[in-house]
């Protein structure tokens, strides 16, 4: 069989995801004129839209209801269903699909009833400039994704922490396993996933666990197969930095390489997709989970940042795992392996908490430079002040989790519309008082994470930061207007590190501010920050100046 080079096979799914992507939005056009709905559904089938249309409002109804849409364009004045009626009924069953309305015979009535029932625009018939058109329908289903994408985040930071939580609950195997379909199946579009652990030599991967939701693929693969590594197709994942490999369309994939006969096995039976994922284990490959769908292109980018972000914590439940097992037939060993075990759980734990911070922050303007300047000034200026009067209550523990946790302190953020977040100016008085809402989003999501951590989890320090960080000396800060020496310790040095790094650093509504018009600046907010370690901070300015040039943006760009 002739072999595809492999450029070919990429550009060839490249063009399938594009050309999926270009027929994913639906538009319904509701207008009693039939010319009007077939030029209508002419421009935008031409646009690049699916269209489907209704010659009234009741019509549109029961389209709405086996169907989804992504924007509907809607006249006002038609029988049996105007469209006043159907944006009113929209506007409480389907809040969330923009709407557009398109009238040769509206009023200033009109335009305000539409507006008032959510309509997105208001445009006249007939329509001499169809750009201007096509320019408010993006807007429109933009808009629409963009409430979709702030759900998304929603829902993952949610899951994440679910699934956090299960796997350190110190489960099997089998249980992670049976765990783990359960709950990626509401985040990951898979048919089939399958564990395979590697041994020692990596020479050999065992299947240790099989689901299929269809009854007939189980007999492809069955927990105990054992497969050769240097046989299989992916091989390359152990040489290429162990990173996901997308198997997009797997006849593709099986044309332009040779490939393994479980894999061609794979597709003569309907198996489409393969989502490769490799199980570090330090900078060892130690087990691959796959997730198989019949759907070519069933991975999409949004799925695999989710399953990069859990798969270390999925790599040290999976190990701990076997070594539990391992355990049992070696206690002389048990309480050394523990403390082995116990550490890499921190130290994935700690990679796993950052991931979480830069999810927030990767819809700021800021970068992961940040995070570090925040961690870095808020341990610095625990220790100087330490050091100032023998502060017995700034133990090593202390710094370690402030370390870890500071960089939370404004993950609520992830729950901030980007109109706000991402705002190129003063924000109103309005938009302010939601932006202040990120503190109680994160502490609310922080506590969920926090109860099967116990109460020495360093989460709890964290809940401190992320709900006080805004709190100010003189009780004027929020959300809660604590004062004085009732703000947590923590939350007060990371106040003074947050406002230094936010002016010295550019945002969409300012410049960056140099070190010595950020201290002057500093000094002149009486009565915002504790006192003495504001003090602290002055007086060793310059080597918070020397943290914020070594984690400067520019300079780590250039590395880059």
């Amino acid at each position: 069989m002739e072999r595809i080079p492999q450029e070919e096979i990429m550009n060839r799914e490249e063009a399938l995801k594009d050309k999926n992507l270009n027929n994913d939005q639906n538009i319904l056009v509701v207008d009693d004129d039939p010319l009007v709905r077939k030029v209508l559904q002419k421009q935008l089938a031409a646009f690049g839209y699916n269209v489907e249309t209704a010659d009234d409002g009741r019509g549109a109804l029961d389209m709405l209801k086996v169907s989804s849409y992504d924007l509907v364009l809607t006249d006002l004045q038609m029988p049996r269903l105007g469209g006043r009626e159907l944006l009113e009924f929209m506007s409480n069953e389907f809040p969330f699909i923009p709407k557009i309305v398109l009238t040769g015979h509206g009023t200033n009535d009109d335009i305000i009833a539409a507006l008032k029932a959510g309509a997105y625009d208001f445009l006249y018939k007939p329509i001499d400039d169809f750009d201007l058109l096509e320019h408010s329908i993006k807007r429109a289903v933009e808009s629409k994704k963009l409430r979709e994408e702030r759900a998304r985040h929603l829902a993952l930071l949610e899951k994440i922490n679910e699934i956090i939580s299960m796997l350190n609950s110190g489960k099997s195997t089998d249980e992670i396993f049976s765990m783990l379909n359960l709950s990626l199946k509401k985040m990951i579009p898979f048919e089939g996933m399958i564990l395979g652990l590697l041994n020692e030599t990596n020479t050999f991967m065992n299947i240790e666990n099989v689901f299929f939701s269809q009854g007939y693929y189980y007999g492809l693969v069955r927990k105990g197969d054992r497969f050769l590594v240097s046989s299989l197709s992916i091989s390359s994942i152990f040489d290429e930095g162990a990173d996901i490999i997308n198997i997009r369309d797997l006849g593709l994939f099986i044309n332009g390489n040779d490939a393994h006969d479980i894999l061609k096995d794979f597709f003569s039976n309907g198996i489409n997709s393969i989502l490769v994922v490799p199980l570090m284990i330090g900078r060892q490959v130690r087990g691959i989970l796959f997730f198989v769908s019949g759907k070519r292109s069933a991975f999409m980018d949004y799925h695999i940042t989710f399953v990069k972000s859990i798969a270390g914590q999925i790599s040290l439940s999976v190990q701990r795992a076997e070594l539990m097992k391992e355990i049992e037939s070696n206690s002389r060993n048990l309480e050394k392996q523990v403390k082995e075990r116990t550490e890499e759980i921190r130290k994935t734990q700690r990679a796993t908490i950052f991931a979480l911070s830069s999810i927030a922050d990767a819809r700021d303007s800021e970068t992961g430079n940040h995070l570090e300047r925040i961690r870095s000034y808020s341990v610095l200026l625990m220790q100087l002040y330490k050091y100032e009067e023998d502060h017995a209550e700034i133990t090593g523990q202390f710094l370690k989790d402030l370390y870890d946790s500071s960089v939370l302190h404004d993950i609520g953020k992830v729950g901030i519309p980007d109109s706000i977040l991402l705002k190129k100016g003063s924000l109103s008085e309005k938009e302010f008082e939601i932006m202040k809402t990120h503190s109680l989003i994160g502490y609310d999501a922080l506590k969920k994470a926090s109860y099967d951590l116990g109460s020495d989890s360093f989460l709890n320090m964290a809940m401190d930061i992320v709900l006080y960080h805004h709190e100010r000396w003189d009780g004027k800060g929020y959300p809660t207007g604590l004062e004085l020496e009732n703000i947590p310790l923590s939350a007060r040095a990371v106040s003074i590190a947050d406002v230094y790094d936010a002016l010295t650093t550019e945002r969409p509504y300012k410049r960056a501010y140099s070190h010595e018009e950020a201290i002057r600046i500093m000094k002149g907010e009486d009565g915002k920050f504790d006192p003495q370690l504001f003090s602290i901070f002055i007086y060793n300015h310059s080597e918070f100046d020397k943290i914020r040039q070594k984690y400067s943006d520019e300079i780590m760009d250039g590395k880059d």
